[in-house]
């Protein structure tokens, strides 16, 4: 379909504080969007509508959890009086249990599950209940690569993931009679986000995103492509994407293959770490788009600054763009 124009539009980004959502957050401002910024913690949002403002965009703040459908109702709510319609929806607060399965606290996988899975729920729901009243929207959810493959440290993630997969292609279809309503699905590989440094940790080590991990701009522009071109399934990075059609391939082998190295590479064995929370339960007081996983200077700058000229090109890769449906 032929790209939308995101100049003026009302973005809604749930878990805009920190990593991928904060850069996202700037990438929507940098196209001159009006946002509503949403996250738990509401020093972190002020923090990101900061930024946005010097950027020339419109914001609200909406300090809300995602997990509670009380809390998604009111951020529609919110955005409405502000601007009197929802165009984009993105939804992304997520949280992390990394260790041998069982050691995890039950309460600690509860709360994984209200967030990472029925956050989505409440979040699809208010979204798409705007939509079919002003008759038009587009909702991209967030997922992971791990939605298509397994890793054996992080197992309740990995569940929480392949749900998102699920749930929004159900949705893709479930919108395909709706000519003005569309979903789409965001699948970000290894990327250098503070989200391993705030994972509840029970693995005795620390934690580090996979390498080669990818900067969160480059999934910034992924999602910003999807909202221009909505209705599709984007894989971001060249790790995800090489995984992703490994595994149509040779499914069984990929499987082996990826949890085996996934599960070495998640931790640093010879830095050891105390069982911890993190940041599961609350969020942090301030965030950051980088997690500083990847050590060389040069690809650091490199990889910020293709994605942001990617995010405002609005394009996902540098190249033929790659969009990818159901399997």
């Amino acid at each position: 379909m032929k790209p939308v124009a995101l100049a003026g539009r009302v973005v809604v980004v749930v878990g805009a504080s920190s990593g991928i959502g904060r850069a996202t957050a700037l990438a929507f401002a940098e196209h001159g969007c009006r946002l509503c910024v949403v996250a738990r913690r509401a020093e972190a949002l002020e923090d990101v509508a900061r930024e946005c403002r010097a950027r020339g965009a419109e914001v609200v703040i909406a300090a809300a959890d995602s997990s509670k459908p009380a809390d998604m109702d009111r951020v529609g709510r919110t955005v409405l009086e502000a601007y009197d319609v929802v165009d984009v929806w993105v939804h992304m607060a997520a949280g992390l249990i990394a260790g041998r399965f069982g050691d995890e606290p039950l309460d600690e996988v509860r709360h994984l599950v209200e967030v990472d899975i029925l956050g989505y729920v409440h979040g699809a729901r208010t979204a798409l209940e705007i939509f079919r009243r002003q008759g038009h929207g587009t909702l991209v959810n967030v997922g992971s690569v791990l939605g298509e493959v397994p890793n054996p440290l992080v197992p309740t993630y990995v569940m929480a993931k392949f749900a998102i997969t699920g749930l929004t292609r159900s949705l893709m279809r479930l919108t395909d009679g709706d000519r003005d309503i569309h979903v789409g699905l965001v699948r970000p590989g290894p990327m250098d986000t503070p989200l391993f440094a705030r994972a509840a940790n029970h693995t005795g080590h620390q934690l580090r995103a996979i390498p080669p991990a990818c900067a969160p701009e480059r999934a910034a522009a992924a999602i910003v492509s999807c909202a221009r071109r909505p209705g599709r399934e984007v894989t971001v990075g060249l790790t995800g994407r090489v995984v992703v059609g490994a595994r149509r391939v040779a499914p069984v082998l990929t499987d082996r293959a990826v949890a085996a190295w996934a599960g070495r590479l998640l931790v640093r064995r010879h830095v050891p770490a105390a069982s911890t929370a993190g940041a599961l339960f609350e969020g942090e007081p301030t965030g950051r788009i980088h997690g500083g996983w990847r050590r060389s200077r040069t690809r650091r700058v490199l990889g910020e600054r293709l994605g942001r000229a990617l995010a405002r090109r609005g394009v996902a890769v540098d190249g033929p763009e790659t969009a990818e449906g159901p399997e």
